[in-house]
């Protein structure tokens, strides 16, 4: 009896062996394998129909400044005027039209 005993806990240290070896990799095919359905379930996926995008994704440029912003972020942007990150950015691009126009 003490013979299997000894046999069989050989046989799970082994097991362990091995597997703390092979972890990393069971661990990377499984995020490769996750990383795959997500993708097959994005392009399985219909796309949007009458072309509305969201807007919570898109970004916009502010004129004054050249920083990509959010849209909801943005001021003037909802309006279809020139896009502004601040007010501050605002302000100087309107000084900047005052002087162009002064002088």
């Amino acid at each position: 009896m003490l013979k299997y005993l000894i046999i069989g806990a050989l046989f799970a240290l082994l097991f362990l062996l091995i597997y703390s070896r092979l972890r990393p990799y069971l661990e990377l095919l499984g995020k490769i394998s996750s990383a795959l359905k997500g993708t097959l379930d994005a392009t399985s996926a219909s796309p949007p129909r009458g072309g509305s995008t969201k807007t919570e994704n898109k970004l916009v440029r502010c004129v004054a400044c050249g920083t990509w912003i959010p849209t909801e972020r943005a001021i003037g942007a909802a309006a279809n005027m020139s896009a502004y990150c601040s007010r501050e950015c605002l302000e100087k691009a309107a000084t900047g039209k005052k002087r162009k126009l002064a002088g």
